[in-house]
């Protein structure tokens, strides 16, 4: 018996070795093509971490001029400013514009499960592009439904500090 199943198994590896080269070749380009597909997606993410790197930086210089310019009528009296109209008459000076918040939780939550959706769908599934919008379209409705639930949850504890 122990004879039978070693020339069996000793066939069928010969066997397989036998029609593994076109089977080889196909291996090789699908992780040749899956390299490709990495690196595309590794090029993709470093040009967003760069725009996001830009747009941080400008962001900083806005908070030091408008940090700089609050310094500087800090020392001043409590009467606004006057400036000269074309007229030359003095007008007061426009009204600071409301501090803005930033974006939501569930905004920021839609993008990031659309984005890890999107790999995730575009690694699983056979095709790809199919992948990548169903896993994206899922991602951000998932993000976005924890993304509101964190809003709901801020809001609740700043109504409870309010009544504090």
């Amino acid at each position: 018996m122990k004879r039978v199943l070693s020339i069996l198994l000793f066939g069928s590896l010969l066997a397989a070795c036998g029609s593994g080269n076109n089977n080889a070749a196909k291996l090789e380009d699908e992780v040749a093509k899956a390299k490709l597909r990495m690196m595309d997606s590794l090029k993709t993410v470093d040009s967003l971490k760069s725009i996001a790197a830009k747009e941080q930086k400008t962001a900083d210089s806005l908070k030091a001029v408008a940090a700089a310019a609050s310094k500087h009528h800090s020392g001043s009296s409590n009467v606004s400013p006057r400036y000269a109209d074309a007229e030359g008459t003095g007008a007061a000076a426009p009204a600071a514009s409301p501090k803005k918040k930033g974006m939501s939780s569930t905004a920021k939550g839609a993008i990031i499960g659309a984005g890890v959706g999107a790999v995730t769908g575009a690694i699983v599934d056979k095709k790809h592009g199919e992948g990548a919008i169903v896993g994206a379209v899922l991602g951000a409705g998932a993000g976005a439904g924890t993304g509101a639930i964190i809003d709901h949850n801020k809001k609740k504890k700043e109504a409870a500090a309010k009544q504090q």
